[in-house]
């Protein structure tokens, strides 16, 4: 009883503090009545799933999610918050147990690798220049280069409902969102009606003291200027 009160009490201070900044009334996605015709502007990225003790949970946590969300549209100056869309991902909601990193350590937990569609929203949005309201990194880094699904730097921790992930459409036109999931990838396409361009990221990382600081910039066509998008220590 404690823990579910602890967890209310939570949830109350996340969206009293959404509406005392007024992003309360920019959230959400919407489902479009536009044919795919009206979509003709595509950007993707695919990200591999790979071979784990818990991959089959994971699959199964991510259809859920994005059965949730898929084939909506983010209006212009509109906000996409991660749990916003999903809410309490609990097992009444059918999520199994996958895993996740909780200060430093590797567990497992119910809804556990929801970080992996978080992690592709996040990536792409950068790319895109959306703009990132908030987001976190894992504490954490697991992985060696080969098989790392994103680069470093770029991964987007969410804890219910502590940790979001929330992105502001900056572009004139809505955007499309669409997900598709199999055994080995994941594949995020964003749609829309007008042309659009991926800006590249570049890296900066430091190892010290058992950490490793990772600085992204985010480059600019015009000037050839970069601007600083995150700096986040991992412990390794």
């Amino acid at each position: 009883m404690i823990s579910y009160l602890k967890l209310k009490v939570k949830v109350a201070k996340r969206w009293f503090g959404v509406i005392l900044t007024g992003d309360y009334f920019r959230l959400g996605l919407k489902q479009t009545k536009k044919s795919i015709g009206d979509w003709q502007e595509e950007t993707s990225i695919t990200l591999p799933i790979f071979d784990s003790p818990l991959k089959e949970g994971k699959l199964h946590n991510l259809r859920i999610a994005i059965q949730k969300i898929n084939g909506r549209i983010l209006y212009p100056g509109k906000i996409f918050s991660f749990w916003s869309e999903l809410g309490e991902p609990n097992q009444r909601k059918g999520y199994k147990e996958g895993r996740v990193i909780r200060n430093g350590l590797v567990s497992t937990e119910i809804a556990g690798g929801l970080c992996q569609l978080s992690g592709i929203i996040y990536y792409l949005s950068l790319e895109l220049g959306l703009r990132i309201l908030e987001r976190f990194p894992h504490s954490r880094d697991l992985y060696t280069e080969e098989t790392r699904f994103t680069p470093l730097g770029t991964d987007a921790s969410v804890v219910y409902p502590t940790k979001d992930l929330r992105i502001q459409n900056t572009f004139s036109y809505p955007l499309l969102f669409h997900w598709e999931l199999n055994e080995s990838e994941l594949t995020f396409r964003i749609r829309a009606a007008f042309p659009f361009k991926r800006r590249k990221l570049y890296f900066q990382q430091t190892k010290k003291n058992g950490f490793s600081n990772v600085k992204v910039f985010l480059g600019s066509e015009e000037d050839g200027s970069s601007l600083l998008c995150s700096s986040d220590d991992y412990l390794l």
